[in-house]
């Protein structure tokens, strides 16, 4: 038989030009089966569609694609293994097919966030996941979920405690991780409707209420200032980078040369997925200036003096010694300088839709409830300067004759 061919599958350096994207791409091997090939972002995945008749259509995993190591047959599948396999009596569709799970749709999910969302935002909600999703209810059905399991799984994330301020905080982690669940559950309800026919289970959920509460820690020009003394220069440069531009520590530890010119630092890679152009002072631009003299305008802006790169676990380490030397009480994390950037722009009249702007909220709600006690400041301010008197002169003051 004449092997079947697809020249945008069959080869790794054809596959290697096609664009990443959320859905497969799908050959027909004949009517009601198709193999499908998922780009990651590494390496592909081979997949297998196969109708099966009304509400049958079951899709399995058959193995890694051979894009960066070689074929071994068994999981690591060329475009002939993927043919002898999906063509083959023991193709994986060919049986009767297990109970979608808690784990195929954590799966599914991840395939589809790592096509839309930033790389680390995935690997800490799987990190998550991994931590607090236990064998017994990875391999549950998700048809079968209900409502009290779901329930009793979300307490169960929350230690038992007497101290109100504790068990607030570790409500609001427990929903941090109830968050990316429920989403990959609605994710699998959206594209597996064979196999899940029903959301009802985890939309029932009764999840912790006002538990998520916005970290309110900025940093005062005067503290600010001896918090960069205190720190040995190569951190410096990283924590003026955030204090001029208000960037995220991780678009801080990504930003290129080139990106930073004409004034303004222009941002790739957001945690929205949006890029950003966010405009600098002109003490900024001196200082921006200043550590991209002399550099290729592919060169990371903030390295350490050694040449490595930093990392989140190094920012974290410097920012206590930093705290501790400057004598910051309460401590301040890296993420402050942030907010810092945001409040002292709102204190010197900047609207909340300009800050929205420059941090790259998705949403104003966002920008309302991480600085709400400041904006209801700078409305009291408006309100007293702005505000017409309506006092009455004692000589204009006409009194009614009863």
């Amino acid at each position: 038989m004449r092997e079947i061919r697809d020249v945008r599958l069959q080869t790794r350096d054809a596959r290697r030009q096609l664009p990443r994207r959320k859905e497969p791409y799908w050959h027909e091997l004949r009517r009601g089966l198709r193999v499908g090939y998922y780009k990651g972002s590494a390496t592909g995945t081979w997949l297998l569609r196969e109708y099966r008749g009304p509400g049958n259509r079951p899709q399995r995993r058959m193995g890694l694609a051979d894009d960066q190591l070689p074929a071994d047959g068994a999981t690591v599948l060329s475009w002939t293994d993927v043919l002898k396999l999906a063509l083959g009596g023991e193709r994986p569709t060919a049986n009767v097919a297990s109970p979608y799970s808690v784990g195929d749709a954590l799966e599914d999910y991840w395939r589809y966030r790592v096509a839309k969302s930033p790389a680390l935002s995935v690997a800490i909600d799987k990190s998550k996941m991994k931590a607090r999703v236990g064998e017994a209810l990875r391999t549950r059905s998700v048809a079968e979920l209900t409502t009290g399991e779901l329930e009793r799984w979300l307490h169960e994330l929350v230690p038992e405690t007497e101290d109100r301020e504790k068990q607030r905080r570790a409500q609001a982690t427990a929903l941090r991780v109830w968050r990316p669940f429920r989403a990959a559950l609605e994710h699998a309800y959206r594209t597996h409707r064979a196999d899940v026919p029903s959301s009802d289970a985890w939309r029932a959920v009764r999840s912790f209420r006002n538990v998520d509460q916005p970290r309110k820690r900025f940093l005062s020009v005067t503290e600010a200032k001896r918090l960069l003394n205190a720190m040995p220069p190569d951190f410096r440069n990283l924590a003026r980078g955030a204090l001029y531009a208000g960037l995220r520590l991780g678009e801080l530890l990504t930003l290129r040369v080139a990106d930073a010119a004409d004034g303004q630092i222009h941002v790739r890679h957001s945690k929205a997925g949006k890029a950003r152009t966010v405009p600098l002072s002109g003490e900024g631009v001196e200082f921006f200036d200043g550590v991209t003299a002399g550099k290729a305008g592919d060169a990371l802006v903030f390295v350490r003096d050694s040449g490595e790169e930093w990392k989140r676990m190094h920012v974290s380490r410097y920012m206590k010694r930093a705290c501790k030397a400057a004598k910051i009480n309460p401590p301040a994390v890296f993420h402050d300088l942030r907010r810092s950037y945001g409040s002292l722009l709102l204190n010197r009249g900047a609207d909340a839709e300009i800050i929205q702007e420059l941090l790259g909220h998705a949403d104003l709600r966002m920008t309302r409830r991480a600085y709400a006690h400041l904006l209801q400041r700078t409305v009291a301010k408006v309100v007293k300067k702005k505000l017409p008197s309506f006092g009455l002169e004692p000589s204009n003051v006409r009194q009614l004759k009863p």
